[in-house]
């Protein structure tokens, strides 16, 4: 049971029997990229793709630009240039634009292309509400429906994400990073919290972004300290759904959700020079 006050959020539970989510019924493909489509994906042009794959290839490329803000916010998708840099036809490059939209990374225009998703501060607020509310949920059902498998999958996500960070792999963080979360939401037991939850993953991955690329924060020590305090939170919220405690987990998944909240309006304090926030987002690259 759900009680809401004062936009806080309080999670109440009761004995509820677990599904079984298996992790097969989402599309990982949706959501991470390995890393030979990675290194395709670095807008040189290497790697042009093989027959049939001109979809993925096209995904791929577009989903690492868009959440690297390589493409801003709002800016249109040219379907020309587009087929003539990513070297394929109409027809993939379309399929690529509707799988992109799933994810929340595209927004479709009848009769006018497409263009990437804005990131202006209503959506962000929106968005960041939603997650919050989304991830206690998702992290303290998981604390009770889990089962082993579920746990050693969790576990080995969070030893993923510490591997990248200590080789300074900001993408290699913002893919084990969705892993972790994705992996806490195939295991709470609610097949409809599980997609809803792992759409707004797929939403956040720019907003990652600003938590794990170092060129977005002022200082060394201030990027160490905020890594630093998602690792913890990952240890702990592990800690807590191995020990079958949704109380501890669904305060630890609500300070985690506080923590990149307050990242992200640290960065929208820093960068606002000229103009509205949104206008600044907008001409972001």
């Amino acid at each position: 049971m759900l009680h809401v006050m004062r936009h806080e959020y309080k999670l109440y539970f009761h004995a509820a029997r677990a599904y079984d989510v298996p992790s097969e019924s989402y599309d990982r493909e949706t959501t991470l990229m390995t890393s030979a489509k990675r290194r395709r994906a670095d807008g040189s042009g290497r790697g042009r793709p093989t027959k049939g794959s001109g979809r993925e290839f096209a995904y791929d490329t577009l989903k690492r630009q868009i959440v690297s803000l390589q493409r801003a916010p709002g800016s249109e998708l040219d379907e020309l240039q587009l087929v003539s840099e990513l070297g394929i036809s109409r027809t993939p490059l379309r399929e690529a634009f509707v799988k992109l939209a799933s994810d929340g990374l595209v927004v479709l225009m009848p009769n006018r292309g497409a263009r990437v998703a804005p990131l202006d501060l209503a959506y962000t607020q929106e968005h960041l509400e939603a997650f919050d509310l989304l991830q206690r949920v998702a992290t303290a059902w998981a604390a009770t429906r889990r089962s082993d498998e579920d746990l050693t999958r969790i576990r080995r996500h969070a030893d993923a994400f510490e591997a990248a960070w200590r080789g300074r792999d900001p993408s290699a963080m913002i893919d084990t990073n969705f892993a972790f979360h994705e992996a806490i939401g195939e295991s709470c037991g609610n097949r409809n919290i599980a997609r809803t939850y792992i759409g707004l993953l797929s939403e956040n991955l720019r907003i990652a972004r600003l938590a794990m690329a170092y060129e977005c924060y002022g200082s060394a020590d201030a990027y160490e300290a905020h890594i630093e305090a998602i690792v913890r939170e990952h240890r702990e919220m592990l800690e807590a759904i191995a020990a079958r405690d949704p109380e501890r987990a669904e305060r630890i998944a609500g300070s985690h959700s506080g923590l990149a909240r307050k990242r992200v309006l640290e960065y929208l304090s820093s960068s606002l020079v000229d103009g509205p926030i949104g206008r600044f987002l907008a001409s972001a690259a």
